[in-house]
């Protein structure tokens, strides 16, 4: 486990392909106020995971990206039934197992407003993904659309350069076919570019430093017309 930013956000990888390539998953862990944690994109939970958070603090809250990222959420269901979970757009009509306390939109929900900024990303009637952002460490949790894939295996990489998005940040073409009312999806990015970060921690693909307004910007000039 990655702690990103000392005793506020920590990230985890687990596995993920895509096109027979492992470009990775990201789970995200953010420290409120309170002490206690939320749970960003929840991924395999192993004992060594559980135990790693224990140490961080109690787990109070279990957030997903959107509807499609869900295959680990029953092991913390029933790891963490204290918790309160909320469901990405879409997702509880998906998984009726799951005892969801809510479902996540674009206005800040209570139990951390004034702590994360948070929205959703829209546009896509397939999937519409959850974002936060941390202004203490100035990060932005991203959805699966925007990639990075500079690092790691020569597959990695040589899928990076594929998709075009090897030296530097940007929307892989199948996200772009996706997208059915680029308006909605205009909207949300202008909102999300007001926010205060410098860094983006993508659900796939490697970590995107500084300039993070910058290079969210360029991804996506093919919308936005810069």
């Amino acid at each position: 486990m990655i702690e990103w930013q000392a005793n506020r956000l920590w990230y985890q990888s687990d596995d993920y392909r895509c096109f027979g390539v492992n470009i990775g998953q990201r789970m995200m862990i953010v420290r409120l106020e309170s002490g206690e944690l939320l749970i960003h994109n929840p991924t395999t939970l192993t004992e060594d995971i559980r135990q790693h958070i224990a140490k961080l603090g109690t787990v109070s809250i279990i957030t997903t990206v959107n509807c499609h990222l869900h295959a680990a959420l029953s092991d913390w269901w029933l790891a963490y039934p204290d918790a309160y979970f909320y469901s990405a757009p879409g997702l509880a009509s998906v998984r009726t197992d799951i005892g969801f306390d809510g479902t996540l939109n674009s206005t800040t929900s209570p139990r951390w407003k004034g702590q994360l900024y948070q929205t959703i990303v829209r546009g896509n009637d397939r999937s519409e993904d959850v974002v936060f952002c941390d202004p203490l460490s100035k990060t932005l949790l991203f959805g699966e659309s925007i990639l990075w894939l500079n690092e790691g295996s020569l597959g990695r990489q040589l899928a990076g350069k594929l998709l075009g998005c090897h030296n530097q940040a940007s929307i892989p073409f199948y996200h772009q076919m996706s997208v059915k009312e680029r308006n909605l999806l205009r909207w949300s990015l202008q909102e999300i570019l007001t926010w205060p970060f410098e860094h983006i921690l993508p659900v796939h693909g490697d970590p995107i430093w500084f300039d993070g307004k910058k290079k969210l910007a360029n991804a996506y000039a093919w919308l936005l017309g810069h």
